[in-house]
């Protein structure tokens, strides 16, 4: 007789989706849901989650952010056409204000002050008090004009507002002041060394021609009279307030794009003459289209700028690009700009505002999911297909709609659609899928904790210690593929499984098989509970203290079989680590056709 050849599975590999179950390495599973791969290969039942507060309604949770303002941690999300601040201390809510009902809401954060955006209007929230809309930062277009107007140029007009500011240096004669503009619609503030003056008693205002007349002539001097004035023009904010995506900071240069009449074009923040980058100063003219195609995100890598644009059918486009320095020759100013230059024409990204920077390598999503590695050549990368083993998953959902998150503290890229999430332990490169009874809507890394909004007006957060899904039970099951133990020609006896699980308070897996010879077979269990008063259940009363590996020992009857699948599954409230499989397994004779 053969003699016994035992087969033992000690790391675990994740899922793969990709080949015929037959080609499957042993470790890789043909099947898995809500099995956690861990850092050490072991398969670990997932973990839970709990809501952190009765539902707002059934409406989406829109956006969250999570940070530091003056040293004071906040959590505040949007949902249902209101903007909260959540305590997690005491789990209130507190209404901070309304904005658009519009998903997805983006937060950022600039200087102690939270920016928001729904597509409407731009808002800002410094820690307390309301949000409110940002009028925009007041640019000083010219400088040391001559009264009857020019000077230097040294701000641009801001998008966001009509009001600007001019410079005048006073020569002791001259009482009229020509602004930059005509048609203005209002003068706002007049100063003449460093006093307000007023209307009608100190000057007097012609809007048509955009002058400033003075009862008595201001001295002489440098920069010493100072306009402010207003001219809209209509659809100048909507160019900025219509975005809907932040794309991180660049050059001292915050950017945003997803504007749906500008689909193409990416928009800088301005450095105010303080040196500043400010979020209210959107400067007119500072906007650059990329391709032809939408842009659905921006990151930045080192030293460049990456945009990722949606495509057609067929294509798509990356670009990359690189701050350069202008120097005019005949004033000496130096202008920061932001050419363009392509990276890639086949492959980009559809999922809006989803690219995540992992090992300072962006992950996009087109057609699958893309890792984009540098090479030895200078400004060139390429586009590493990394979703192969779950590929026939990812052909059948609609990308568009995905959502992804680094959970970085625990190694994990997350891309959810719907209700189904595949995570990549990029610590192990092994994927595994989990599925949800909620749909989460966004995601949020709050200090090492991963949270998720729902469209049930809900937030939930992950942690180790639950056992199940905000009271859902959490259904596992795993499966391998089916293995022909090296000899597919060669008949298999198998008589016996070895399991291996870690102890807990309570834990238990359920194994049954599969066979070229018949389907599931007989259902096994390796359980397992140990004696706390924590979680006495006395019922069923044990004095087992051992936290030592457990292994346990099944008799199956798998006779003259071919292939062999093994299935394990925990559908309780406990936990499951499996730590490895044997199954020895004896060659017989060749195999037989069947009929």
């Amino acid at each position: 007789m053969a003699q016994l050849q035992p087969y033992t599975i000690e790391k675990f590999l994740g899922v793969n989706k990709s080949a015929t179950e037959t080609l499957l390495q042993l470790g890789e599973a043909s099947n898995s849901t809500n099995w956690i791969i861990t850092d050490d290969y072991k398969l670990q039942k997932a973990y839970g989650y709990i809501q952190l507060f009765a539902t707002l309604g059934a409406h989406d949770i829109n956006g969250m952010w999570y940070g530091s303002i003056s040293g004071t941690n906040h959590l505040i999300f949007a949902c249902n056409g209101h903007v909260y601040e959540h305590n997690l201390t005491t789990g209130a809510n507190t209404d901070l204000g309304t904005v658009a009902d519009a998903n997805p809401t983006t937060f950022f954060v600039s200087n102690n002050t939270v920016y928001i955006m729904d597509g409407t209007d731009l808002y800002s929230w410094a820690g307390s008090g309301s949000i409110a809309s940002v009028s925009g930062y007041v640019p000083t277009v010219y400088t040391a004009a001559p009264p009857a107007g020019g000077g230097t140029i040294l701000e641009s007009i801001n998008y966001l507002t009509g009001a600007k500011t001019q410079k005048f240096s006073g020569n002791a004669s001259a009482t009229v002041y020509q602004l930059a503009e005509l048609g203005i619609g209002s003068v706002d503030s007049v100063y003449v060394g460093g006093v307000l003056k007023t209307v009608t008693t100190d000057y007097t205002v012609n809007l048509t021609n955009g002058t400033v007349t003075f009862v008595s002539a201001p001295a002489t001097g440098v920069n010493n009279v100072v306009i402010t004035w207003t001219k809209t023009v209509s659809g100048d904010r909507d160019t900025i307030v219509k975005n809907r995506y932040y794309g991180g900071v660049y050059y001292a240069r915050y950017w945003i794009f997803g504007n749906p009449d500008h689909k193409a074009t990416r928009y800088p923040t301005g450095v105010t003459m303080a040196g500043a980058s400010d979020p209210s100063f959107w400067p007119k003219f500072a906007e650059s289209d990329v391709g032809e195609y939408e842009i659905t995100d921006i990151c930045t890598q080192y030293n460049k700028q990456l945009i990722f644009t949606s495509g057609d059918s067929s294509e798509a486009s990356a670009w990359y690009s690189e701050e350069e320095d202008y120097r005019d020759a005949t004033t000496g100013a130096v202008t920061a700009l932001f050419p363009v230059f392509p990276m890639n024409s086949k492959i980009g990204n559809v999922a809006k505002g989803q690219t995540q920077i992992i090992g300072n390598n962006p992950y996009t999503i087109w057609k699958g999911i893309y890792e984009w590695v540098s090479t030895y050549v200078m400004n060139e990368k390429n586009a590493q297909w990394i979703s192969k083993r779950i590929q026939n998953d990812l052909d059948a959902v609609d990308l568009t709609t995905a959502l992804t998150v680094d959970w970085s503290d625990k190694g994990q890229y997350w891309i959810c659609v719907g209700t189904k999430i595949w995570v990549l332990n990029y610590r192990t490169d092994t994927w595994y899928i989990l599925e949800l009874p909620d749909t989460p809507t966004c995601f949020c890394l709050v200090d090492a904790d991963l949270y998720f909004g729902t469209a049930a007006g809900q937030i939930m957060k992950f942690d180790e210690t639950l056992k199940t899904y905000n009271g859902t039970t959490i259904e596992a099951t795993w499966e391998m593929g089916f293995f022909n133990f090296g000899v597919e020609w060669l008949r298999k006896f198998i008589q016996r499984i070895f399991v291996t699980i870690l102890p807990r308070i309570k834990t238990h897996v359920d194994i049954t098989y599969e066979t070229d010879r018949s389907g599931e077979n007989n259902t096994y269990t390796a359980e397992y509970s140990i004696s706390t008063f924590e979680n006495m259940n006395f019922a069923a009363f044990s004095f087992e203290t051992n936290y030592s590996p457990q292994p346990f020992k099944f008799k199956v009857k798998a006779k003259k079989i071919d292939y062999f699948k093994l299935i394990i599954s925990n559908n309780d409230t406990d936990t499951a680590t499996v730590l490895s499989i044997t199954i020895p397994s004896r060659t017989g004779g060749e195999v037989r056709n069947r009929r």
